[in-house]
């Protein structure tokens, strides 16, 4: 009898404390992030990541975004560009079966990317918290920090002064992250010169490929009149115009091979890979560069 008495104490003991969890969390749901000098793609990772990040602060049941687009096309609801204001996520809300509405913005000022999210509660129609991200230089910080602050600082898992500079957060295994995501950034769009110099089988392309516009055409009309003429003549100057054209595609791959060079360098510049010094908590750090 004592046994079962115990045992049945224990079960209610765990289902209270299993209850009061679940009672903790609030049903939300979350708006596409509005796009300010950022692609829509960017936008869309960014809401993507915040959304994951929500969930595994555990503190919130995030309604899934199809089920959401399906009930709110269902309730006919209709919205003018972006649903980022508070009126407009009130609104969308309340047609949800949802407690609370997150929504903001992302964009880019200058060289700052910065994000404004906003959690709402539905039955005030007032913002509860506010969370606000900066990060100079990359956007990959705001999504990979950012965004992960931002759901725990909404969570109340982190509080705002808390927030200290992306750079200061930097760990070694972040940083071996960042630089994977960038080289791996980088190796999909720089250029090749084994490519460019398989392009310049005809005038100017291999320049073309590597973004050197101006130098392909040039290329190309002086590689094609040479070569006409070339081939027309048949007397003792055709000798003479075969060294030009051959001077021509000579220089052609030669300035291919630089303009490659030259359009990988400005991308790695692009992707931030280079030696730069970091502040950090416990000392300097660098950022290590490839070299390719």
């Amino acid at each position: 009898m004592k046994k079962t008495l115990m045992s049945a104490l224990i079960l209610i003991m765990t289902s209270s404390g299993v209850l009061a969890q679940t009672a903790k969390k609030n049903a939300v749901a979350v708006m596409p992030l509005r796009g300010s000098d950022i692609s829509e793609t960017e936008a869309k990772f960014l809401t993507e990541r915040l959304t994951i990040e929500l969930q595994r602060t555990d503190s919130f049941d995030v309604l899934e975004r199809d089920k959401m687009d399906e009930i709110l096309k269902e309730q006919g609801f209709q919205q003018t560009g972006a649903c980022d204001e508070t009126a407009c996520l009130v609104e969308a809300g309340r047609l949800l079966p949802v407690q609370k509405m997150i929504g903001g913005s992302a964009g880019k000022v200058g060289n700052i990317y910065s994000a404004q999210i906003r959690l709402i509660d539905l039955k005030t129609g007032k913002v509860e918290k506010t969370a606000t991200r900066d990060y100079q230089g990359q956007l990959d910080f705001l999504l990979t920090s950012g965004m992960r602050e931002a759901a725990e600082e909404l969570s109340g898992k982190l509080k705002p002064q808390e927030k200290v500079p992306v750079q200061q957060q930097m760990n070694q295994q972040t940083e071996t992250m960042m630089r994977g995501f960038m080289e791996a950034q980088y190796e999909d769009k720089s250029k090749s010169k084994g490519w460019a110099t398989f392009w310049s089988i005809i005038p100017g392309c291999g320049n073309i490929y590597a973004k050197n516009y101006k130098g392909g055409i040039l290329f190309l009309t002086a590689g094609l009149v040479t070569q006409s003429i070339w081939i027309e003549k048949n007397d003792d100057s055709k000798g003479m115009w075969g060294m030009i054209y051959l001077g021509i595609r000579t220089s052609d791959w030669v300035i291919s091979m630089r303009s490659v060079n030259k359009y990988n360098a400005n991308l790695r510049k692009k992707y931030g890979l280079s030696f730069d010094v970091l502040p950090r908590k416990d000392g300097i750090s660098t950022a290590l560069s490839m070299e390719f």
